[in-house]
């Protein structure tokens, strides 16, 4: 590793290097601290570098990649590809113990900003498009009913009418633009309940910015779903995220009409991806979490509405 390292300077030899979790490396230079990460291919890194640089001078909370000596933003070790960029000090949004309405407003405001910058940025259309609903159509629904109706006997024609019959023009009126693509708790970093820090851009894509937000509520949800009072209080954090983010940016009424929707879109991916890696038990919870959010469809999406409303 510090050959690896040495390739961002001969003084990173002198380095201390603590795995963080698998891909992960904390690296301590001197009063310096930085985070190695593994990638698995170089292609799209340039784009990363580009765009990280142009957030930070639009005043984003955002920590570039740093360039190797060779004037790279990664360097090749092993047959492997690796970046590196200063570590942020503070707190991730998934180790804060619980969500306050102030942390949700601060999270959905966060949010509306970056996406307002985003949606700027000039070299915008060199990423590659993420078409959510294609995704789940083709990819997840396949495998989410299989799996529903051998291991539950649960078939999901009400959720397939409700996805099928009330999205599909709404859908593709939803405003599109550059989105995160991974914007959950824990790649934001908080201090003193303000977000100082976003991480890990190595998965933006042009999308339905919608994404994002519904993104987060989940995120959100998977962390609490097993305590049933945290559950119920998470109807409100999603009041307080929407609230927060309509502060900056107003979302169109199409986006709160496909609000669930697009969470029940989210929801498919993650079943399929749980199921091909052999996950059985996150499938199921992420199963009961789309089952539960459904159930709440009649309750929660007026709300929501009449929020984007106002």
């Amino acid at each position: 590793m510090k050959e690896l390292l040495a390739k961002w300077g001969p003084e990173f030899r002198q380095a201390d290097i603590t795995s963080v979790e698998d891909g992960v490396w904390r690296v301590q230079l001197g009063q310096e601290t930085y985070i190695l990460k593994h990638r698995t291919a170089r292609s799209r890194v340039w784009e990363e570098y580009d765009l990280l640089n142009w957030l930070t001078a639009q005043g984003q909370p955002i920590s570039p990649l740093l360039f190797t000596k060779e004037e790279t933003p990664w360097a090749e070790y092993q047959l492997g590809i690796y970046v590196l960029y200063r570590f942020v000090e503070g707190t991730p949004g998934d180790k804060l113990g619980g969500y306050t309405a102030a942390l949700a407003r601060e999270a959905g405001a966060t949010l509306a900003r970056l996406h307002r910058v985003l949606a700027e940025y000039p070299a915008g259309d060199s990423f590659p498009v993420f078409d959510l609903f294609q995704e789940a159509a083709s990819y997840a629904w396949p495998a989410v009913q299989s799996h529903a109706a051998l291991k539950f006997g649960h078939s999901l024609h009400p959720l397939k009418e409700a996805i099928g019959g009330e999205l599909v023009n709404p859908y593709e009126a939803l405003p599109r633009q550059l989105i995160h693509r991974d914007f959950h708790p824990g790649n934001l970093i908080f201090r003193d309940g303000r977000i100082v820090g976003i991480l890990d851009f190595d998965r933006v894509r042009l999308g339905i910015r919608l994404f994002d937000l519904c993104y987060l509520a989940t995120a959100v949800l998977s962390g609490e779903f097993d305590r049933p009072q945290r559950r119920r209080e998470w109807l409100g954090f999603v009041r307080e995220l929407i609230v927060g983010y309509c502060s900056v940016e107003p979302l169109t009424r199409t986006e709160g009409f496909a609000f669930l929707h697009i969470i029940y879109l989210i929801q498919l991916l993650f079943i399929a991806h749980y199921l091909d890696l052999g996950s059985t038990s996150l499938a199921d919870k992420n199963m009961a979490m789309l089952l539960w959010i459904h159930e709440q469809q009649d309750f929660f999406r007026p709300i929501i509405e009449k929020l984007v409303a106002g």
